[in-house]
């Protein structure tokens, strides 16, 4: 932790030819200047990159991988935790358990949002479905001492864990230290009557913590009051990750300056 009060992170893609990508370098560059501890990467195919390659290109840029988000590879390769296909769901949690072995090696967690699966697989047996992929998950977690974080994803993009609570309900289950929830301000802001109750109330089941803007961009180009979002951690006593998560609206560089100047005074040492 470097520049400022929380660990500071962001999540973006990790392009497949990473090392030739002029543009990857200039965002993992303004990172750099901006005083980011991390990323949380999406990566298409995570089998196919080397570990140590890419712990080492991050580390000229003074940053570490922090999470492995699941949620591109979970939409290109079909992946669900929470289908009733039986042999869809076995063939997601053995790719949830080489996302595990993966993260391991940089100390990192995984992110399970999308991978809890689509909406329309709502259908009555779905919590129980994904709460048993999670309890089979759990040793796995734990054997590797690396953590598996079920995010809070609105009613309208999963098909269940919607709220911190909805979705402690299921994580909560693994009675796991190695198994936490991930809340997001986006989702929040559709699922929470309060978020400064909903945060209160689940202080010892996260570890990380997504700011994302009510439009679904990086925060500063929404409604949501961040400072009184930090605010409410600090009440808290919250020591985990911060994580900037959104879609870019002009692009990664820009939208990032305009991220920092919101966030940045509430993030300052004091």
């Amino acid at each position: 932790m470097g520049r400022y009060r929380y660990f500071l992170a962001i999540q973006t893609r990790l392009p497949d030819d990473y090392l030739a990508d002029a543009a990857f370098r200039r965002d993992l560059e303004a990172l750099q200047r901006l005083g980011f501890d991390g990323v949380e990467l999406n990566i298409r195919d995570p089998e196919s990159v080397e570990p140590g390659r890419l712990k080492a290109y991050l580390a000229e840029f003074g940053l570490v991988l922090s999470m492995f988000a699941s949620g591109l590879t979970a939409k290109t390769s079909q992946l669900s935790l929470a289908t009733p296909d039986a042999g869809r769901r076995r063939e997601s949690i053995a790719r949830t358990v080489r996302f595990l072995e993966f993260a391991q090696e940089f100390g990192a967690g995984v992110i399970a949002g999308y991978l809890k699966g689509a909406p329309q697989e709502n259908d009555p047996g779905a919590r129980e479905r994904l709460a048993a992929s999670v309890l089979e998950l759990a040793p796995v977690a734990e054997r590797l001492q690396t953590p598996l974080l079920i995010e809070a994803v609105n009613r309208y993009e999963s098909p269940v864990g919607h709220s911190l609570a909805d979705t402690w309900d299921i994580a909560g289950r693994a009675s796991s230290p190695y198994v936490w929830i991930l809340p997001d301000t986006f989702h929040m802001n559709i699922e929470e009557v309060s978020m400064r109750q909903a945060i209160a109330a689940h202080r010892t089941c996260f570890g990380s913590f997504h700011l994302s803007d009510n439009t679904r961009n990086f925060p500063g180009f929404g409604a949501l009051d961040f400072g009184a979002i930090i605010a409410m951690l600090d009440e808290i006593g919250y020591q985990g990750k911060l994580a900037i998560e959104g879609n870019v609206r002009t692009s990664f560089v820009a939208d990032v300056e305009v991220a920092m100047r919101c966030l940045g005074p509430h993030l300052a040492r004091k």
